[in-house]
């Protein structure tokens, strides 16, 4: 007799544990769910559907206004360029492998490029890290930090 009591109690805990654990979180997620806010606006469809389609400028001729050329000749495919206001250069990575350091003077003429350091791959993007170190993403290398 005392087997049948034991089984009927395993039974009974079995049952009602997984329901005391699910049971609450259903009741919470019922109520959180009613809480939400959500309100569905109607679709403005006839914004939507203009009979004249929007069109951008396939140039923009006042992009470069301002600007001035620096290094014009003496960097081969420039990828991307990043600034280091510490030093006062620009850091460009080129295609032929090279990230170049141009010291930009006042006259933009007078400005200094030199190789600064070889990756022996193709340079495509540069940025500084939280330290101030120059990061290198590389095409053709895994992993390059200078």
């Amino acid at each position: 007799m005392s087997n049948t009591n034991t089984t009927t109690t395993q039974t009974k805990t079995w049952f009602f544990t997984p329901l005391a654990i699910i049971l609450p979180v259903i009741v919470a997620a019922a109520v959180l769910y009613r809480l939400d806010p959500f309100e569905p606006v109607h679709l403005p469809v006839n914004e939507l559907n203009r009979s004249t389609p929007l069109t951008a400028p396939l140039r923009n001729n006042h992009m470069r206004l301002g600007s001035e050329e620096v290094a014009k000749g003496q960097v081969l495919g420039p990828e991307d360029f990043v600034y280091d206001a510490v030093m006062g250069v620009v850091y460009t990575s080129c295609e032929d492998g090279w990230i170049k350091r141009v010291t930009v003077n006042e006259s933009v003429a007078d400005s200094v490029v030199e190789n600064w350091i070889n990756t022996g791959g193709r340079p495509l993007g540069l940025a500084f890290d939280g330290s101030g170190d120059l990061i290198v993403a590389d095409a053709e290398k895994v992993t390059f930090f200078i």
